[in-house]
């Protein structure tokens, strides 16, 4: 019995423990994003009607570096929602950061820029 529950806790370790860390939330930035326009009827003639999608840059530092990474917003995921400076739990997963909300959520992006944080 005791050798079942180390293995399970092992591979419980292994599977859901090591994967998000706690970063430092650097910087969070927001932007507009063109997006395709529409082409609309008007009167029997075409007009274009331009989108957009909001969207923002989150740096995290994790492990000796800064990565930042664009995310588009969501109803339960905005920039107004995080604070710098505060802890976020955060994970790279080849080139995405993946970002683990106050609800739990998870949110990936590609990561646009990595930067060694200096030992100062």
């Amino acid at each position: 019995m005791k050798i079942q529950c180390a293995i399970l806790i092992l591979v419980s370790t292994v599977v859901f423990g090591s994967d998000f860390e706690k970063a430092k939330l650097l910087d969070v930035q927001g932007f507009k994003e063109a997006g395709p326009s529409i082409i609309a009827p008007n009167n029997g003639y075409p007009v274009l009607i331009p989108t957009s999608r909001n969207m923002f840059t989150v740096t995290v530092a994790l492990q000796g570096m800064s990565y930042s990474a664009q995310y588009q917003e969501r109803r339960h995921f905005k920039p107004s929602l995080l604070i710098v400076g505060d802890p976020i739990e955060a994970r790279i997963d080849g080139d995405k950061l993946i970002l683990r909300t106050a609800e739990g959520k998870e949110e990936k992006a590609k990561i646009v820029r990595r930067e060694r944080l200096s030992k100062d």
